[in-house]
């Protein structure tokens, strides 16, 4: 019969190794604290261990058969749980944490090693078995089993290649072979996962992708780098065409400023001219509505220099003689550019006439202010050419609020309420601009009432931009409807 002393020793040991176990199920935050308790605790368990059963690797069983199955599965344990440390340890040299979401192949061959050793050691040491000629049986197994599953063996390979390499990790999005684009979502051994746009997962096996041209849209950076084509008449001058073209893309926000845009020249026909716009998107993501949004500013471009849009392949179709014209318009006339303008569809076509005959025509060069923050705005801005943008101040901080291209108006917030300007307008570029005064809106005013109700919901909006922008501090919130509408009919006074 065993010492009392040695079989509370093994029920120590026991627990001990139950306490260890459950250690590794509790998921302790940080990692470093569990590996920091799971290493104490192994530590108690080995001492125990060389008072119960002396090395491990040399076992000193007890003559008692009972005795001697428990210091057995103690040793087992103390081999696995060993292993397990390890394992726990692998990924904080490797610098890898476990909510890392690359691939853990490195890390998982050395993990399956640790415990084919552990496993090994278990078999020679504990069991007393010899290892040579399960070596030996094992190897002739893994020749039959390499034979059968080449394909998957093809495709483990590749994927250590992978986990060595790092050339993508799950959250890239990748084109392969010009295919497909996507968005990886999972590395495994045998493949990786892709989103497609269109929701799709795509399952490609890395024995596959490792014969393919991939290429990583998210490194060095997320940036997209694309271009545009758009033709024109051939009439219309190339120089101003793309001038306009590059007013397009400074009015769509999307598209960085770094690299700027770029427009050339691409093609040149009889009838039709073609023309490239070059640009860059922050992410792949960004890249369908910037796109939009740039063709959207190109088609309001010509629309207000008068400039007609054809088809690219119309270039090579004979469409009749050549019609000479004198190129695209400085702009539009002034009474179309009311026409365009929401605040000034409801009035009658005679009285836009009658309006735009009163509108002040001027010109701004590139980089010159047309109004500064704090200062005092007394009539309504229409841009006819050109790009000015707006910018504020707010607690010594300088922010861009947006650009102004053709068909855009301000001033009517300051017009109305006679409020200091609320920012700073500068024009990015060549710009035509019209003024139209208080003066002159007077009689429109009188003859058409409907015309306080627009400017009454087109200041109602300047004032929510305003509250949005933090501008709290300095503007009132919003006021209840028809605020305004008094104040602009005595304004107005006829």
């Amino acid at each position: 019969m065993a010492p009392v002393s040695l079989l509370s020793e093994l029920i120590l040991a026991t627990a001990l190794a139950a306490v260890l176990i459950f250690n590794w199920r509790i998921a302790w935050q940080p990692a470093w604290l569990r590996i920091g308790v799971a290493a104490g605790l192994f530590c108690l368990f080995t001492l125990l261990i060389l008072r119960v059963a002396g090395m491990p690797a040399a076992p000193m069983l007890d003559s008692d058969t009972r005795i001697a199955t428990w210091q057995r599965g103690l040793i087992a344990l103390w081999w696995l749980l060993g292993a397990r440390l390890t394992v726990g340890i692998l990924p904080l040299i490797l610098w890898q944490k476990r909510e890392s979401s690359q691939p853990k192949i490195a890390s998982d061959l050395l993990a399956g090693l640790t415990y084919l050793t552990a496993v090994l050691a278990i078999v020679n040491f504990v069991f007393d078995l010899p290892v040579r000629a399960l070596l030996a049986t094992s190897g002739i197994i893994a020749v039959v089993l390499a034979l059968a599953l080449q394909n998957t063996l093809a495709d483990v390979f590749a994927g250590i290649a992978v986990g060595i390499e790092h050339p993508y990790v799950v959250g890239d999005r990748i084109g392969i072979d010009g295919s497909f684009e996507g968005v990886i979502v999972q590395i495994n051994w045998r493949s990786i996962h892709v989103r497609t746009d269109g929701n799709d997962i795509v399952t490609i096996p890395n024995s596959l992708i490792s014969k393919s041209r991939v290429i990583n849209r998210s490194r060095p950076s997320t940036r997209r780098d694309d271009s545009v084509q758009v033709a024109c008449d051939s009439t219309a001058r190339p120089d101003l065409v793309l001038e306009y073209l590059r007013h397009a893309a400074l009015l769509t926000p999307k598209l960085l400023s770094s690299p700027a845009p770029g427009t050339s020249l691409a093609r040149i026909g009889a009838r039709t001219n073609s023309y490239d716009i070059s640009f860059s998107v922050a992410h792949t993501d960004h890249l369908g509505a910037a796109k939009s949004a740039l063709l959207g500013q190109v088609l309001r471009q010509f629309h207000y220099h008068g400039i007609r849009l054809v088809n690219p392949g119309a270039m090579s179709t004979p469409i009749g003689p050549v019609q000479i014209s004198l190129g695209p318009l400085e702009t539009l006339p002034p009474e179309q550019l009311l026409g365009d303008i929401p605040l000034f569809r409801e009035l009658s076509p005679k009285q836009r006439v009658d309006l735009s005959t009163k509108m002040i025509k001027r010109h701004l060069e590139a980089m010159a202010t047309l109004a500064s923050q704090g200062g005092t705005l007394s009539s309504l801005i229409v841009v006819a050419s050109g790009v000015l943008e707006a910018s504020r101040t707010i607690r010594d901080h300088s922010h861009v609020v947006g650009r102004l291209g053709p068909g855009d108006h301000f001033g009517e917030l300051g017009l109305i309420t006679g409020a200091p300007n609320a920012g700073t307008i500068l024009a990015l570029t060549r710009c035509i601009i019209f003024e139209l005064r208080k003066e002159d809106l007077d009689p429109v005013l009188a003859a058409e009432p409907g015309l306080a109700e627009a400017f009454e919901a087109s200041v109602r909006r300047g004032q929510a931009f305003l509250a949005r922008d933090e501008a709290a501090a300095t503007y009132a919130q919003p006021g209840p409807p028809a605020q305004f509408l008094a104040q602009i009919r005595a304004f107005f006074k006829t």
